[in-house]
């Protein structure tokens, strides 16, 4: 409160707490009177000062919140001072908060044990309630009790066995653990009652939601920060999942939610706040959980859309290739073949010289042929290399051929 002074009860009017309570949840205002969320709520119903009902910050949060409960007029309420409570009469069982760590006993002593009940649940945060969780969210804490239960079976059958080792035995959840669990919780009814349906949930804190045939990933972790100093103790021990998280950060006492799944643009982040718990921040994720399902479509549709056009734009290049191709091969053919009529004229000139020699020498005979016979052999080979044997037709079929 102001000047760092804890106010009472007593210190307010009922107008000045009607107007508290009408402005934060319970388990907010409580501790700057010294008192917890149920507490508070029934001395508020000893003085007659209404106070808002289950689900609505939630409704607030939406727009749906019913009107204030008027005050009652004060010559209508009985105000009395309420002396502190020493007789052992019953009692709600509200406890202090506190952390829930492992007990400090040999390994092979040591029983499993339930993971408690925070000492505090607020009615009034808007999350989900440890006997009504998701049913999903709800298996984490049954699978860390049986992991529990089996590491210390395991370790009790190892004992004496100096050359055996078992794995380090599982703390107890934590509070933070199991707000974490409810606000999970929370988020997965909240999907659904807008038609999505819960397709995964991992303890780590990833969950995966099935909206239009779309999966989309949404994780809801700790909101880590970096002390000035390593906590030590109890305040090191904020949680059960120690190795969930980087080593060199503790949390920071706030949720974060973030869409994981890749959009178009900045993925969607949420943090929780003093002034907004987790509880007012969910219609805005299922909002957008909603929302980017039509983005998610779209550029599905762009990225196919484009995988078609890289796929057109390389079937265009291989096609330019080909034809290259063809075209250097028939262009290599026709030089071939220009070569080749050069030579035949060259051939031609020499043979005619040939038989001008042979008529002045005359035939001989060379082994089994003559001279004259080797030019006749001369000219059908010459003959073979002219291009235009088939005609100018013929040249380009052949070229048409390669």
């Amino acid at each position: 409160m102001d000047g760092g002074t804890t106010r009472t009860v007593e210190d307010l009017s009922r107008e000045e707490l009607y107007a508290l309570v009408w402005e934060r949840p319970l388990n907010r205002v409580g501790p700057e009177l010294s008192l917890d969320g149920p507490r508070l709520a029934k001395l508020c119903d000893k003085r007659q000062v209404p106070y808002p009902p289950p689900g609505y910050w939630q409704k607030k949060a939406v727009g749906r919140a019913p009107e204030p409960t008027p005050l009652p007029a004060e010559d209508r309420v009985a105000v009395k001072k309420t002396a502190p409570r020493t007789s052992s009469a019953h009692r709600p069982p509200v406890v202090a908060p506190k952390k829930f760590s492992a007990v400090s006993l040999p390994e092979e002593v040591r029983e499993p044990e339930v993971p408690p009940t925070p000492a505090v649940i607020d009615q009034h945060d808007g999350l989900d309630l440890l006997n009504g969780m998701h049913p999903k969210i709800k298996a984490w804490i049954v699978d860390h009790r049986r992991e529990q239960k089996e590491r210390v079976q395991n370790n009790r059958r190892r004992r004496n066995d100096i050359w055996s080792w078992g794995k380090p035995l599982l703390d107890d959840l934590t509070p933070r653990d199991l707000l974490r669990f409810r606000a999970s919780s929370t988020l997965c009814r909240a999907v659904e009652a807008v038609g999505g349906r819960v397709k995964e949930a991992d303890i780590h804190g990833k969950l995966t939601f099935t909206v239009s045939g779309r999966d989309i990933e949404c994780v809801v972790k700790e909101k880590m920060t970096r002390p000035i100093k390593r906590l030590e103790g109890e305040a090191g021990q904020w949680t059960a999942y120690p190795n969930h998280h980087n080593s060199g950060l503790t949390s920071s006492g706030f949720l974060r939610a973030q869409i994981s799944t890749w959009l178009p643009g900045e993925q969607p982040q949420w943090i929780e706040s003093p002034r907004r718990p987790f509880s007012q921040l969910i219609p805005a994720i299922v909002g957008a959980i909603l929302a980017s399902v039509p983005c998610l479509i779209e550029w599905e549709r762009k990225r196919e859309e484009e995988r078609v056009r890289r796929q057109e734009e390389e079937r265009c290049r291989w096609e330019l290739r080909r034809i290259k191709e063809v075209d250097d091969s028939r262009w290599a053919r026709f030089r071939s073949l220009a070569t080749n009529w050069r030579e035949k004229q060259l051939l031609d000139e020499f043979i005619i010289e040939l038989e001008v020699r042979l008529a002045s020498e005359g035939d001989q005979t060379l082994g089994e042929m003559t001279t004259s016979a080797w030019i006749e052999w001369a000219k059908g080979r010459a003959a073979e290399m002219d291009p235009f044997s088939g005609g100018v037709a013929g040249l380009f079929r052949s070229v048409q051929r390669s």
